[in-house]
């Protein structure tokens, strides 16, 4: 076990605040309580994060969890798994008792060489899920000081003891193991109507209906997508294959195009009238001022 040396593998978290002016450099939180339970929801399949590269369209990455998680500490792979080795691992240590929340990827195969490129595919899954408690997260290089030796092993693994130790009676043992899936099949996830917020689940669906009707034009079914996610009618954001299900767009978009739509704090409607029509009958259909 020993100490491991983590170089560029090695990122501090910092929390950030998104929704009050910045004054005096960052604002920073300790809301890490929010960031545990989307890892949570995500282990539980509740709401999967998405791992998607910045820069290579339509490229996207499952997860494989190597252990049971922990509230504040977890253990992810997180690749293609086209070889079996095209993977990286990846530790999220929010819970740590000797050093700052941090996350640290190990053994990353040569598709991952680029660290950055893999923090910066890891702080997008976080983001997605944060932005509506107006969070995001930052990730830092954590370089060590000269000659400084960081006990990263030893860390992650009495995290992961103290965090079992504390939570095992509670409702985490009901998880058990997240089942791996075999190459080729969906991820389980819920019905596209349990995504909606209770009471609207009905009204949502025939407003959607309407807009998206038998299009096959990715921007027309995705702008009432987009509307409804404005006007904070989803509980959770939907699944791209749970939306597809719904309304029969299979293989019609890629989850790329999907997020960017979905995720409404980019500039990807900016300057597109048509969308803004569509939230305007959005906004007079379920009396939400925007």
């Amino acid at each position: 076990m020993g100490k491991t040396k983590c170089n560029s593998k090695l990122y501090k978290l910092r929390l950030v605040k998104t929704n009050e002016p910045l004054l005096w450099g960052q604002n920073y939180s300790d809301d890490w309580d929010a960031l545990s339970e989307a890892i949570l929801k995500d282990f539980g399949e509740e709401k999967v994060f998405e791992f998607v590269h910045p820069k290579i369209k339509g490229k996207a990455y499952s997860r494989h969890y190597i252990h049971p998680v922990c509230h504040g500490y977890a253990a992810l792979r997180v690749g293609q798994f086209k070889t079996g080795k095209d993977f990286a691992e990846v530790y999220i240590n929010l819970a740590s008792k000797k050093y700052d929340p941090y996350v640290v990827f190990l053994n990353p195969s040569p598709a991952f060489a680029n660290h950055n490129v893999l923090a910066d595919i890891v702080a997008r899954a976080f983001n997605w899920e944060l932005a509506g408690k107006n969070l995001k997260i930052v990730m830092e290089k954590w370089e060590p000081e000269d000659g400084e030796k960081i006990e990263l092993i030893v860390d992650c693994v009495e995290t992961y003891r103290c965090s079992k130790r504390t939570y095992d009676m509670n409702h985490l043992k009901d998880f058990g193991f997240e089942k791996l899936m075999k190459s080729g099949n969906k991820r389980k996830t819920g019905s596209f109507r349990s995504y909606i917020k209770p009471g609207y689940e009905e009204k949502v669906i025939r407003f959607l209906r309407k807009e998206i009707g038998d299009t096959k034009d990715v921007a027309v079914f995705m702008r009432p997508m987009r509307a409804i996610a404005v006007l904070d009618l989803f509980r959770d954001r939907p699944p791209l294959n749970s939306f597809c299900e719904e309304f029969n767009k299979e293989g019609l978009i890629k989850i790329s195009a999907y997020n960017q739509y979905m995720y409404i704090y980019n500039d990807k409607c900016d300057k597109d009238r048509a969308y803004y029509d569509v939230l305007k009958r959005a906004s007079d259909y379920f009396g939400i001022i925007v």
